[in-house]
């Protein structure tokens, strides 16, 4: 288009028409909307990056903006930057301390970070965030999602840190009183953690007649505990009816697979679900095509293909080169050549 205007445009009429593109180019970029509403948007729509860049440029005009300050607590968290979240995630606290959400949030960058970063920190940041949820119940006793995590803590945590058994079951039956179905995930939660895995099958199957969500969380909560549990046959049943179902619940596909692998008398049926996962790209959160491609070799390993294996396993180290199982799954297959 441009040389086609050089050698049909005199010098005369064309540098006004590089002014116009000029123009357009600015208009364009101008055109980019540096909102809260826009950032907010794009976190709705998962677009994180996105957002984080809009939020960014609203914390730079209003550094007083508690709402844009905690939404970028929120974008950080998700993104895996701790540091940034608890940064962000404070300064809305500062800002406005009266909501129960943003206390929320940063407890849960606090006792990630307690998790995943400094264990000589470990410590300090696990009792912020058992803090933060504290609080946070306190300023709205209804906040589910802040007493679900609140109660994971006293069930995980330590009695150095704050974990408390007896704390934990006091927010079982508070959260039962509050919402049925999350009240079947806190009680499934807390027999987990006393290792009555009959009581807890019973509040997963429960919880999965009370899931109307378009994720089918209870029902993947329940096929991963019946895998756990080497129940294999029944796992299986309740990956592949939500797969059938909805064949874009892709995670279902990855965990039908794993079953198959795990119950070693379905090899081909494990490959075909592993294969046809790495099809699709995965979801933030899913597992991604690196596991994917280091569970397909396992199951060649089994099937005694072990040039397949090997070069499954070497794209999933490949992928993820950190990462010491699939590091060690190869070198343990390589010996066998």
């Amino acid at each position: 288009m441009l040389t086609h205007l050089l050698q049909t445009n005199s010098k005369k009429s064309f540098f006004p028409l590089l002014i116009m593109i000029s123009l357009s180019f600015h208009c364009a970029v101008s055109a980019q909307v540096y909102t809260l509403e826009e950032g907010k948007r794009l976190f709705k729509e998962e677009k994180y990056e996105e957002a984080k860049e809009v939020l960014l440029k609203v914390v730079e005009k209003e550094p007083e903006n508690p709402e844009a300050n905690f939404f970028l607590c929120k974008v950080y968290l998700i993104l895996d930057d701790y540091d940034n979240s608890i940064k962000y995630g404070e300064k809305a606290v500062k800002l406005n301390d009266s909501q129960s959400e943003y206390h929320h949030w940063l407890g849960s960058a606090h006792v990630i970070q307690a998790q995943k970063g400094s264990k000589l920190k470990a410590l300090f940041r696990a009792k912020k965030g058992k803090d933060e949820f504290e609080k946070a119940v306190e300023l709205d006793s209804t906040n589910l999602d802040a007493r679900f995590d609140l109660m994971q803590y006293y069930i995980g945590a330590p009695g150095i840190a704050g974990g408390d058994k007896k704390k934990a079951k006091k927010q079982a039956e508070i959260i039962q009183g509050l919402d049925s179905l999350y009240g079947a995930y806190a009680w499934a939660l807390f027999w987990q953690a006393e290792k009555d895995f009959g009581k807890e099958e019973t509040y997963l199957r429960k919880a999965v007649e009370l899931d109307t969500s378009s994720n089918y969380f209870a029902s993947y909560q329940l096929g991963f505990f019946l895998q756990e549990q080497k129940k294999y046959q029944d796992a299986a049943s309740v990956f592949e009816k939500i797969f059938k179902e909805h064949p874009d619940q892709m995670t279902f596909l990855y965990q039908l697979g794993r079953t198959y692998l795990f119950a070693k008398d379905s090899l081909d049926k494990a490959a075909r679900c592993f294969q046809q996962y790495l099809q699709v790209e995965p979801k933030k959160g899913a597992p991604d095509w690196a596991a994917a491609h280091w569970r397909l070799g396992m199951v060649y390993d089994l099937q005694g293909k072990t040039d397949l294996a090997i070069a499954e396993l070497e794209e999933a180290v490949r992928l993820d080169p950190k990462n010491k199982e699939y590091q060690k799954t190869l070198k343990e297959v390589k010996k066998k050549k």
